[in-house]
């Protein structure tokens, strides 16, 4: 059976951070307070919507954690809070459940796009490694998870400086570029800060989600 993309990421165009029902109340809670400043987010192909419409001091200020996220396939623009935390690998998630997981800033999985990243095995940026091999398991239309595992370069760059929310970061770039045996490619790119926060980044899902945008707000700063 096909799975969908469009009506989930259609379904982010309508969502506020608010009024969200959560078995964790901690959660819940965090919801509830960014959601009295949080107007609404926009998404879904072609969609001329406006984004994230908290301004920087905003959600410079908001009360939990904040990921922006952005899927330049879909025109899409979300807002993350911290869901859960697994040994090294925290998920994070809107209030109507769809979610990132991160491992040291990278991508190890999604939830609730379709044709979701399972599961990824990733190099450790901070290792200054050359060449790393990752594996990806993607979720596949027939609902089954196959694994596709890459051959890459790193190549790292100093003295980049990045702006998130209107906050500059002194950086060390790090642009990863990656092949199968089956000739797939990609290019992910990670700006890491002073305090080894990845708090920029450019990473590939799968072919159908494309890249995800990552712009870090709070991680290392409170």
């Amino acid at each position: 059976m096909e799975m969908t993309i469009m009506r989930p990421l259609a379904a982010l165009a309508l969502v506020a951070l608010a009024g969200c029902a959560s078995e964790d109340s901690t959660r819940s809670s965090a919801f509830s307070e960014l959601g009295s400043s949080i107007a609404s987010f926009v998404g879904g192909r072609g969609a001329e919507g406006e984004g994230v419409t908290l301004s920087d001091a905003e959600l410079n200020a908001a009360p939990v954690n904040v990921i922006l996220l952005d899927i330049p396939e879909f025109g899409s623009e979300v807002g993350l809070v911290p869901q859960a935390q697994n040994r090294d690998v925290s998920t994070w998630v809107t209030p109507e459940g769809y979610s990132v997981s991160l491992k040291g800033g990278q991508i190890v999985g999604t939830a609730g796009f379709g044709y979701d990243l399972s599961s990824a095995e990733v190099p450790d940026l901070a290792a200054g490694a050359r060449q790393v091999v990752r594996d990806h398991y993607r979720l596949q239309g027939d609902e089954t998870v196959q694994r596709f595992r890459y051959f890459c370069d790193l190549s790292y760059t100093a003295g980049e400086e990045v702006v998130v929310t209107s906050r500059r970061f002194a950086t060390i770039r790090i642009d990863e570029s990656c092949e199968s045996a089956e000739g797939e490619t990609f290019d992910n790119i990670y700006w890491v800060d002073g305090v080894g926060a990845v708090r920029k980044s450019r990473q590939f899902v799968s072919p159908r989600l494309g890249y995800f945008e990552l712009r870090d707000v709070h991680t290392g700063l409170r």
